[in-house]
């Protein structure tokens, strides 16, 4: 089995493996079946979906509905990378499960 790759952005090392060991063991995943990759620690290197059976996008103390002058530079580029990222993954019809939130940019109504 390929494994699923999680889209974290917690800021907080403890929240963020907590996060992390959540979806191991409620997923009855191993280490090796999820990564994880940090989104607010660096930019979202290019990613390749076939590499990955899905991709699992965590909790995110951003909030969407923020204004954009409250937002601050690393959640204006999460959102902007998610965005890009959810276009390919709903053109592509790949499997995702996401937060259930209003995220501005995660518009499924316009199609790919």
């Amino acid at each position: 089995m390929k494994p699923f790759l999680l889209l974290a952005s917690r800021a907080e090392d403890a929240a963020a493996e907590e996060e992390y060991q959540a979806y191991l063991r409620f997923g009855g995943l191993a280490p090796e079946q999820l990564q994880r990759i940090r989104m607010e620690a660096a930019p979202l290197p290019p990613l390749r979906l076939s590499d990955y059976s899905g991709v699992i996008v965590g909790g995110s103390p951003f909030t969407s509905s923020d204004s954009p002058e409250h937002k601050s530079p690393v959640q204006k580029r999460v959102e902007k990378e998610l965005a890009q990222l959810l276009d390919t993954i709903v053109a592509a019809d790949f499997p995702f499960l996401g937060p259930a939130t209003e995220w501005e940019p995660w518009d499924f109504t316009r199609g790919p």
